[in-house]
């Protein structure tokens, strides 16, 4: 059987999904210059900012959450921890970001421990360990 559900963003960093399996997700972020955070970050050299890479990549993630959760209509995912977070390479506009997630161990108790990489081309850009939180909704 099919799993189909929808998921609403109103702050949407992931344009696509092309991968998913029991233990990984991988997204596609294209960043162009009508970005709104280009306009302070910074002028005259645009840089996408760290925390919107990591919260690609949480979004992303919390997609993966709610396809291996059961009832996913009924539940958010909530970013609770980032750990060993790296940046080591700029993203900048018209840059394809490669957003990859990998489950590091099965999800206990609604939580979920994700290694995320950020790349672009074969250039790895951002790395960290993301944990989430399924919450029902009320």
């Amino acid at each position: 059987m099919k799993k189909c559900f929808l998921i609403v963003i109103h702050f949407l960093l992931v344009d696509k999904i092309i991968e998913k399996s029991n233990n990984h997700i991988v997204g596609i972020k294209s960043v162009t210059f009508n970005e709104h955070f280009f306009v302070g970050h910074f002028p005259g050299n645009p840089v996408m900012p760290g925390v919107l890479q990591i919260e690609a990549l949480a979004q992303t993630g919390g997609i993966l959450a709610l396809i291996l959760s059961p009832d996913s209509d009924q539940y958010d995912t909530y970013l609770l921890k980032i750990d060993s977070c790296k940046f080591k390479q700029m993203v900048k506009p018209g840059d394809t970001m490669i957003l990859k997630l990998e489950l590091a161990s099965p999800i206990r108790r609604g939580l979920v421990e994700m290694k995320g990489t950020i790349y672009v081309g074969n250039k790895l850009c951002t790395e960290g360990i993301l944990m989430a939180q399924l919450v029902k909704r009320k």
